[in-house]
């Protein structure tokens, strides 16, 4: 049986929603799974659980295709034309992808219970808002009412495991020893989530007197690296993952960076701004600190599913991220170190 699945967006939604999918291949070995997804988050689904045919498409360029009439028609008759049985339409797909889904004929059409999509009857079954309000937890239940209407699975999993990530390339071993390494990644995809790039860089050459700091050079934050750090520029998910295997902490925004770190077991710090609560590490929560300002009336303003485009707070605006002053977060990371005396896996 054939089944498309739709998970066109960026890094932290899709480290998210693999173990769904790896679930689905694991549990219903007799579907044959086609996902759409973007350039950024392709070398995630790779392993031997990972799903039979990637197409790979830039999110805006899938999105907008609604603009372009030819377009939208060609996508509609490439995925029509490969007679899927099923179709999975993650929450944070848009209307395209759910006329899409649609017009494929696909007796299942499993998504997100919204009320923005304006494409009438686009899903033959709606998955409401957890009561965790995690996206990682709204993957899961999707994927479990796709296998049982396919595979008649009646034991799905309660409890959703990591992603099995193994297909990333691996860091050489920590030499006995050696000073304890922290992984700094200062961008974020979102001005909101952004903390600023000096004040990263102020704590990471606090840090670098007691300990190894390798930051991370990817996109906006590439540029000079801090004095006592290694500059590390990064090309690819495997060279990233790569640096995050061995380290001892991972210090970034709420963004797609920290949500790999947390899937690969790294410890972390996590300077958290509007993202909404379900956005918190999922995973080895004993091994995470998140920075949230503690009693803002306004925070967080983000929900779930849909983008984030202001801040809500006009009398001060983005005071949940300027809360957050440098020696702050220089003092959770060393606290957070020392709670974490060794790297576990």
């Amino acid at each position: 049986m054939k089944v498309v699945v739709f998970k066109l967006n960026h890094l932290g939604d899709n480290v998210v929603f693999v173990p769904a999918l790896q679930a689905l291949r694991r549990r219903c070995p007799e579907l044959k799974i086609t996902l759409l997804t973007t350039p950024e988050a392709a070398a995630l689904y790779g392993g031997p659980l990972g799903p039979h045919e990637v197409v790979v498409v830039p999110k805006r360029s899938f999105d907008r295709s609604h603009l372009r009439p030819w377009l939208l028609t060609l996508w509609m008759w490439r995925i029509r034309r490969m007679h899927p049985e099923a179709c999975l339409v993650s929450f944070d797909q848009g209307t395209v992808a759910h006329a899409v889904a649609k017009f494929t004929g696909a007796r299942i059409r499993i998504g997100a219970k919204l009320g923005h999509i304006r494409i009438r009857r686009s899903l033959t079954a709606e998955i409401p808002l957890p009561r965790d309000s995690s996206p990682v937890t709204w993957n899961w239940k999707m994927a479990e009412a796709l296998a049982q209407s396919l595979c008649r699975d009646e034991a799905w999993p309660v409890l959703v495991p990591p992603p099995n990530l193994r297909h990333l390339r691996a860091a050489e071993p920590k030499p006995a020893g050696g000073r304890r390494r922290i992984v700094v990644h200062s961008g974020a995809r979102g001005r909101l989530n952004q903390w600023p790039l000096a004040s990263f860089a102020s704590v990471a050459r606090t840090l670098s007197t007691d300990f190894d700091v390798d930051w991370i050079e990817h996109g906006a934050t590439t540029g000079p690296a801090p004095a006592g750090t290694h500059s590390v520029p990064v090309d690819s998910l495997n060279d990233f993952a790569a640096r995050l295997s061995g380290a001892d902490l991972f210090l970034g925004n709420n963004s797609g960076p920290m949500h790999l770190a947390n899937a690969l077991g790294c410890p972390g710090v996590a300077v958290t701004g509007p993202s909404a609560m379900g956005w918190n590490p999922y995973w080895h929560r004993e091994r995470w600190t998140v920075l949230r300002h503690p009693n803002l009336y306004c925070a967080p303003c983000e929900v779930l599913n849909r983008e984030l485009r202001g801040c809500a707070n006009l009398e001060n605006p983005m005071a949940c991220l300027k809360y957050w002053m440098a020696e702050m977060v220089a003092d959770a990371c060393r606290s957070r170190l020392e709670a974490q005396p060794g790297r576990q896996t």
